[in-house]
């Protein structure tokens, strides 16, 4: 036999060095195929969480089904995402708390007082740990001895609230829009290093599908935007009255941004200071009515002054969403605060002025929303408003100017001229009853020798004030005729019924104290009244017949209330 066909067979040193590199080369190969299958693992993981978080539209059930997810792959006790803000607020830019687990939902902040966790955030710098944070690596934030590692931006921005340990950063095309923050694990320890791949590609695809949520959210909102504009438009071709206008607008803003209440301000241009038209909102009816008739005393603003006179200043929208920024004036407290211009070609018309926001419940009642906050598209829209209001009530303004008596802030006679014989027609149409008041100022000639004009000028001002009193609501009219005379024509009420309010009237004004300048003034009033379609169908003659029962009132000794007489019969009194 040949030699080279003989076995071969090792030596046992060698065999024993065979057997060890193949036992090695075999545990290489298991753990290879371990931790392939690990992968695979992860990767059909990643495919069934995007899968599962693409099919949310609804931005808070998606943060909180990712951080579920991450919860239960880590066994974390807690976890945030922090969004980006979507408030204007100039070249500040703020991360806050969109939804949490694990954490109190309050927390005390650098003033001591307690506030909403929700209301936590963060203002982007540039410090290392942001520089980290933009270059979008997970984060360890704490060390093994759950010390802060960035003991700076640790402070000032009291991260301890977050009790976090990692932070992984949401980039969007290369811009953060947000932060997960995850917590220690169950068992006291630390996510480790080996965990942060999978974490950073499952926040990835998490990242595209919460840009997506929040791009669906804010285009739902310009859509909704755009119905809103179309419909106030609609709505103010349709309004001349300045007041009715004022309202209008102003309602239709404080509901399209769900705002708490909103006013509307103009500039004087005598004073050159902003002053209060009309308010609405969703607090008591007595505060709205007491502000809007004047028996509230309002402040007015120079411009420049406080945020609705900044908003003028600057001819451009100003938001304060910091509660800890807003001056607490009044009664309510403001949360949040945007002050939009009206601007009519450039020329400043007033500001509109809307503080905190609100939120519909099932029952339709309103509750204050503590964490609202007016965003982009709220400034927008209001922006839009204003604009498309500015127009009209600047024309609005100026025949309202044209048809209102200076002095005592009711409708003048020619504006009585123009709506009187309306009035009397629409009472005839329907064969509804109509009461025409004339009112005149006892001896008021000899109460402005006495006591001088400006004296007489109050006197006047305080009585058209009193009027709010006795009107039932818009349906009412007051008008100053001349002088010290002042018409009124109550709709739906026939002479009887009036003759009882009007009665009640003059004796409030016969017993009323009107101080002016360290003196105490006293006076009466007398007024004659008539109904049309009793007394007469003609505007003209009711007019007529208004004034004779308001002569025979004073020749009969002032100071009382009389009816027009039917014919064949006498003048009667309260």
């Amino acid at each position: 036999m040949d030699s080279s066909d003989k076995p071969h067979f090792l030596d046992s040193d060698a065999h024993d060095d065979l057997v060890r590199i193949l036992k090695k080369e075999i545990k290489a190969l298991k753990s290879k195929v371990i931790s392939q299958d690990i992968r695979i693992f992860e990767m059909q993981a990643l495919l069934q969480s995007g899968k599962g978080l693409s099919n949310i539209l609804y931005l808070n059930q998606l943060l909180d089904t990712f951080m579920a997810v991450v919860r239960e792959r880590y066994d974390v006790v807690n976890s945030a995402v922090i969004l980006r803000e979507d408030f204007e607020n100039g070249e500040r830019e703020f991360f806050q708390v969109k939804r949490f687990f694990g954490l109190d939902d309050h927390y005390e902040n650098n003033l001591g007082k307690r506030e909403p966790l929700l209301l936590f955030r963060i203002e982007k710098n540039n410090g290392l740990l942001w520089q980290l944070i933009q270059q979008g690596n997970v984060i360890s934030v704490r060390d093994l001895q759950k010390e802060p590692r960035f003991i700076t931006a640790w402070e000032r921005n009291q991260l301890s609230v977050l009790s976090s340990d990692v932070w992984c950063p949401l980039i969007k095309s290369g811009e953060v829009i947000g932060i997960l923050t995850l917590g220690e694990k169950r068992d006291g320890t630390q996510i480790t290093e080996s965990d942060y791949a999978f974490m950073q590609e499952l926040s990835s695809i998490a990242t595209t599908i919460i840009d997506s949520a929040l791009r669906y959210e804010k285009n739902k909102r310009i859509l909704s935007n755009i119905q809103t504009l179309y419909d106030f438009n609609q709505n103010l071709a349709e309004i001349n009255d300045f007041k009715i206008l004022c309202k209008e607008t102003i309602q239709s803003a404080v509901k399209a941004v769900n705002s708490q209440k909103g006013n509307i301000m103009l500039l004087n241009r005598n004073t050159g200071k902003l002053e209060l038209v009309m308010a609405w909102g969703y607090i008591d009816e007595q505060t709205i009515e007491g502000l809007n008739t004047g028996k509230i005393e309002t402040k007015t603003f120079e411009i420049g002054e406080g945020v609705a006179g900044r908003a003028a200043l600057f001819r451009k929208p100003v938001v304060l969403n910091n509660r800890e920024e807003i001056p607490q004036i009044g009664e309510y407290e403001t949360h949040c605060i945007c002050s939009v211009p009206v601007l009519n070609g450039g020329q400043l018309e007033g500001v509109m002025n809307f503080t905190n926001k609100i939120h519909i419940e099932a029952d339709g009642n309103a509750v204050l929303d503590m964490l609202g906050r007016f965003t982009k598209e709220d400034v927008s829209l209001l922006q839009g408003i204003a604009d498309q209001s500015a127009v009209s009530l600047h024309k609005s303004r100026l025949y309202s100017a044209s048809i209102t008596d200076r002095l005592t802030g009711l409708h003048n006679s020619r504006y009585f001229e123009d709506t009187y014989y309306e009035l009397v027609a629409k009472s005839l149409v329907e064969a509804r009853p109509l009461t025409l008041a004339l009112l005149d100022i006892d001896h008021f000639k000899q109460f402005n020798d006495r006591y001088g004009h400006k004296a007489g000028d109050y006197i006047l001002k305080s009585v058209a004030q009193m009027f709010q009193d006795i009107k039932r609501g818009p349906q009412d009219h007051a008008y100053r005729y001349g002088g010290e005379e002042f018409c009124l024509v109550f709709p739906e009420l026939s002479a009887e019924e009036t003759l009882l309010i009007l009665e009640e009237f003059r004796q409030k004004i016969e017993a009323h104290e009107f101080q002016y300048e360290n003196q105490t003034l006293k006076l009466t009033v007398s007024i004659g009244l008539a109904e049309c379609g009793l007394h007469s169908r003609d505007a003209r003659t009711l007019f007529n017949l208004a004034d004779d029962a308001l002569y025979e009132s004073k020749r009969g000794g002032r100071n009382q209330v009389r009816i027009a007489k039917l014919e064949g019969q006498t003048v009667r009194s309260a």
